[in-house]
């Protein structure tokens, strides 16, 4: 075990270079090269990697558990002796580069793609400065220890190109069980924690050399990447390799916010990350009782037309996508009004100084709830900064304590920015003619360019000069081109006057995650998005600083996060025009009326018309449905599992036993015939009737009893 030690955190050193070093840069010697027609790679016909040591002079920080080009795992070239590595760019700092375009890429754009990719996520885990980081779970305990990301990202390439064929079997299979499946935080009050051993920083680092080395055997010899090659697609064996580097740069944005979640002193800038923005060097004196127009910009509704929105992307688009993706749905949105920036910290912090956390009427049951149960008062990365009651704060950035930056979007989660919109329309004095309300997703399609949306214009990110930033290439701070956020008027206001519509911070929507018509699995990863059609995971939107690839920085990205968890994630207020005889508001969400599949019997809206005040009776169902959550959570408690579909067939299910630890059955016919011995070798390990609750109507609800079980091989 490495010895801890601890460094003072003291902003004003934060632009400076530290100590210098001669530097150790990796050399490995040259990998087999294997013939062009082969499509997967024997593991064991791979050597493992001879580390030679040269001496380059650089400038990198010696802090840490290693100095950083020790974690540097890409080798032969690193950001550290290429100065032309992909990403690192003019200002000294690695940023990441754009979507590979997949009908067009060569061989090395994808290479330089994949360098890329893993090199951002070597350079984030060097800011680690003791291994006690590594294996303490965050304060509020929904999540593994920051070992776990440092290991899922790598296993899952290993684990998703066997299931592709390009690997014939595991190279670690301890590893790849222990790093393979994360956590999905369930309610905000579940404490129950995964207690695991986790191997050694130096240990880990060794299993990323090894498996860089055997997926950039199979980029270099692969066909579907030879001259000329037909456009990479869903059904193409190597879409499985981008698949994993998507999922590497979505760990990494998971990955930075854990890290801001964690104690300060566990992490230091490293040299080659991109800097803050400039404002945090600069504004080191905000004022204690922020002034709009002063510290912070005023932030005015714009009337936004309603038109017809179509979501989903187009099968034949030249990137990557994830299965929630493609599909095709329309959508009419009536008239709105959408603030023109992101809420800023200065705008939040007059919420909380009228005690806005403390104030019931504001929050939905369950936001009210969470808030009690963690006794929060400010947000989570506020800190106080002065006497109790004062409401003088510092900032936690990714790496830093920081004076506090009113311009800055506030980074919230969902029950906290719906408070705010309450609020906000009790003091604009507007609730008798609009409601307030976060943006839906079809809104969100509204506030960009037209060629911004759904269709075939080609997507900025894939775009992207090879030596410039997406901040000042396109105006948008994603890609890494900072590591902080921006003024939330930094950037020009498009054709309509809205700013920051992509990047800076997510933007939390109204909208449950829900399939779209024409929505598929995909072979590869059943299950990225399917458990989270369960309404209660909700869609963000436009991506944040952290955000690369098809995740955030893409146009055609939607993800999905629990309505508790922290992002950078930000939000602006909608209004939308109160129908006075009804008593109503049109509310158009995406996961109206959504097709199966559903992760639970349709817990979607079935009508956009939504009631002003939540009635007692919303309330109770709210309680019962939690309390159907809770009784599924019992059953499957400390098991693993892939839920298969409910019209699955006897041959699905051998199939999921086969390649799963557990399956989950539900419904009593594909129950019985499998208690009935059609299948040889199976076990059951548990079985109930379980609650079902679907949503027919907002006040129309169905409880069914269904017969569950829960299967593995012998």
């Amino acid at each position: 075990m490495l010895a801890i030690t601890s460094f003072p955190r003291r902003f004003a050193t934060i632009n400076k270079r530290r100590g210098l070093l001669r530097v150790f840069s990796s050399t490995t010697l040259p990998p087999t090269r294997q013939h062009e027609q082969r499509k997967h790679v024997h593991l064991h016909a791979l050597k493992e990697e001879k580390i030679a040591i040269s001496i380059q002079q650089q400038e990198i920080t010696t802090s840490g558990i290693f100095p950083e080009p020790v974690w540097a795992t890409t080798s032969p070239r690193t950001p550290y002796n290429d100065p032309e590595f992909p990403g690192l760019l003019a200002d000294g700092a690695l940023h990441s580069i754009k979507m590979t375009n997949l009908a067009t890429c060569t061989r090395q754009e994808v290479l330089d793609y994949f360098d890329n990719t893993w090199a951002l996520t070597d350079l984030l885990f060097s800011s680690f400065q003791n291994e006690q980081a590594f294996i303490t779970p965050p304060p509020h305990h929904l999540r593994h220890p920051m070992a776990f990301y440092y290991g899922h990202p790598t296993c899952f390439y290993i684990n998703k190109c066997r299931l592709a064929g390009l690997l014939d079997g595991p190279v670690n299979p301890a590893f790849e069980d222990l790093f393979e499946v994360g956590v999905d935080e369930m309610r905000w009050d579940d404490m129950s924690k995964n207690e695991k051993e986790w191997p050694s920083v130096d240990e880990m680092m060794a299993y990323r050399r090894q498996v860089y080395g055997i997926i950039k055997e199979i980029l270099l010899t692969h066909e579907e990447f030879a001259d000329g090659h037909a456009p990479i697609t869903p059904k193409s064996q190597t879409w499985a390799l981008f698949m994993a580097m998507e999922h590497d740069r979505i760990h990494l944005e998971t990955s930075s916010v854990l890290m801001q979640e964690h104690d300060v002193n566990s992490f230091e800038m490293p040299a080659l990350f991109p800097k803050y923005h400039q404002t945090a060097y600069t504004n080191t004196s905000p004022s204690k009782t922020p002034t709009e127009g002063v510290d912070f910009p005023s932030n005015s509704l714009i009337k936004v037309n309603g038109a017809n929105v179509n979501l989903g992307k187009p099968l034949d688009y030249p990137s990557f996508g994830w299965d929630n993706e493609y599909g095709d749905k329309e959508l009419t949105v009536g008239n709105f009004e959408a603030s023109s920036m992101l809420i800023s910290n200065g705008e939040f912090w007059q919420f909380v100084k009228d005690s806005g956390y403390l104030n019931p009427s504001y929050w939905s049951s369950t936001g009210w709830a969470w808030r009690s149960f963690r006794n929060t008062k400010w947000p989570a990365f506020w800190l106080p900064n002065g006497p109790q009651g004062s409401h003088e704060y510092k900032l936690r950035a990714l790496f830093d304590e920081i004076p506090m930056q009113w311009d800055w979007p506030v980074q919230v989660n969902l029950h906290e920015a719906q408070a705010y919109c309450k609020w906000k329309l009790e003091k604009d004095q507007r609730g008798n003619e609009v409601v307030y309300h976060l943006l839906t997703e079809p809104m969100h399609h509204l506030l960009r360019e037209p060629h911004e949306r759904s269709n075939h214009a080609m997507d900025s990110i894939i775009e992207l000069p090879s030596d410039s930033t997406m901040a000042s290439a396109k105006g948008r701070n994603t890609n890494v081109s900072y590591s902080s956020f921006t003024p939330v008027d930094t950037f020009a206001p498009n054709s309509q006057g809205f700013r920051d519509v992509f990047g800076n911070a997510w933007e939390w929507c109204e909208d449950n995650m829900s399939p779209l018509p024409g929505f598929q699995i995909h072979p590869v990863y059943d299950d990225f998005t399917v458990p989270c059609f369960d309404g209660e995971h909700h869609i963000i939107m436009g991506g944040s600083y952290m955000s690369s690839g098809d995740n955030g920085a893409s146009k055609f990205a939607r993800y999905h996060f629990r309505p508790h968890f922290f992002q950078h994630a930000s939000f602006r207020v909608a209004a939308s025009p109160i129908n006075s005889d009804s008593k109503t508001f049109d509310l158009v969400t995406s996961c109206i009326n959504a097709p199966e599949p559903h992760a639970k019997l349709n817990p979607y809206r079935t009508t956009s018309q939504t009631p002003l005040e939540s009635s007692n009776a919303s309330v109770f169902l709210t309680k019962i449905n939690q309390q159907v959550d809770a009784a599924w959570r019992d059953f499957t408690a400390g098991i693993a599992y892939t839920q298969l579909p409910s019209n699955a067939t006897v041959k699905q299910a051998n199939e999921a036993v086969d390649n799963e630890n557990f399956v989950l059955v539900v419904g009593e016919g594909l129950t019985k015939e499998l208690k009935s011995g059609v299948i040889n070798g199976i076990v059951l390990v548990k079985e109930s009737w379980l609650p079902m609750f679907e949503k027919e109507g907002e006040h129309i609800v169905r409880i069914t009893m269904v017969l569950s079980s829960i299967w593995q091989r012998k």
